[in-house]
């Protein structure tokens, strides 16, 4: 999940917990005790898309894990606040961020490690968009009201716990749009005879009504999009080939195993020279208007070796001339059911 959910959410758990015991710190505090997690971008970073896809959402996004670094947080904030706040208290706000954090994210389709160092499985639920604007805004509106009423301790716990009870409704929602997705895809499946073993499906970036479905067989990959209120529209599918057999060959042998544990059974991969260009297709079509794989593609790997040693670069969305405007219009007119 973007990290302005995790603030606005865990500034209203803040405030729910803590603001009558110590005012309007209780929802500074939620804001970084639920952006955490997220510190493990201090030594993942975003340059490098190994580091970033092994170890971002992993150690620090763990469910037991987390619980083990909440107890010294809890006991330094109790000291911090001169026992203004039971331990008891401190630690069931601290788990609650910390657990919130990781279980948001698991709804997202990136994938989480939530339980590590027992197993390095990716979770992933696939119902919320990692960025989904009628998710984050009224949240938003709500906590930054809050934050004004300095006196009136009430009005402050209420609009955040407003916040709150609107967050676990459109959370609801997404499930019931998810359940919707299911059934218009499979019978699309069925319908076309599309040849896939497996298949998902996700919202499309910044919104929850425009959904897509990648589907896979060994050989392809098959993927299309469609409006939940244009439920009527027939789903136009795009197929491409996976050539699996260019992985097999690669003499990348650690970073191809890397990517499949990432994204498979949803990449792609071709050959430009020495290199091989591997594509995470679960995460959808961004320029929805091209079928070119580099052109609808941003998480495009690239795998080389330099010095006997392996290489894994990542093509930035700016390096494709990405036009965001136009796009963004484009995903429009999709949701309006004006455009497949």
């Amino acid at each position: 999940m973007d990290s302005l959910s995790h603030i606005v959410i865990g500034a209203a758990i803040g405030e729910t917990f803590l603001g009558k015991k110590i005012g309007r710190w209780g929802m500074l505090l939620g804001a970084i005790a639920k952006s955490v997690p997220d510190f493990d971008l201090f030594y993942t970073g975003l340059t490098d898309p190994r580091a970033y896809m092994c170890e971002h959402r992993a150690h620090t996004h763990s469910l037991f894990i987390e619980a083990l670094y909440a107890i010294p947080i809890a006991w330094l904030m109790v000291k911090l606040f001169k026992d203004k706040v039971s331990f008891t208290l401190m630690l069931s706000f601290m788990l609650t961020c910390l657990w919130g954090h990781s279980l948001l994210d698991w709804c997202t389709n990136f994938g989480t490690q939530l339980l590590l160092p027992f197993t390095n499985e990716n979770y992933s639920l696939n119902n919320l968009a990692i960025v989904d604007l009628l998710f984050t805004i009224p949240m938003f509106i709500l906590v930054l009201t809050a934050v004004f009423y300095r006196k009136n301790a009430v009005r402050r716990n209420n609009l955040a716990k407003a916040s709150l009870i609107y967050c676990f409704v459109y959370l609801g929602l997404t499930f019931i749009n998810k359940a919707q997705a299911e059934r218009i895809v499979d019978a699309s499946i069925k319908k076309n005879n599309i040849p896939v073993t497996e298949y998902m499906t996700n919202p499309t970036m910044l919104n929850n009504v425009l959904w897509y479905s990648v589907g896979s067989n060994d050989s392809a990959i098959f993927i299309g999009e469609f409006s939940l209120l244009h439920k009527q529209n027939p789903i136009t599918w795009h197929s491409y080939p996976r050539n699996q057999q260019l992985m097999q060959h690669c003499k990348s042998t650690k970073d191809v195993a890397v990517l499949k544990w990432f994204s498979d059974p949803y990449t792609i991969a071709q050959t430009n020279g020495d290199t091989l260009n591997m594509y995470a297709v679960k995460f959808g079509r961004t320029n929805m208007m091209e079928n070119e794989l580099k052109k609808t593609f941003v998480f495009h790997y690239k795998l080389y070796q330099k010095n006997g040693k392996e290489i894994m670069g990542m093509e930035d969305a700016n390096d494709k001339n990405v036009d965001f405007k136009k796009n963004f219009e484009d995903l429009w007119e999709r949701i309006c059911g004006r455009r497949y």
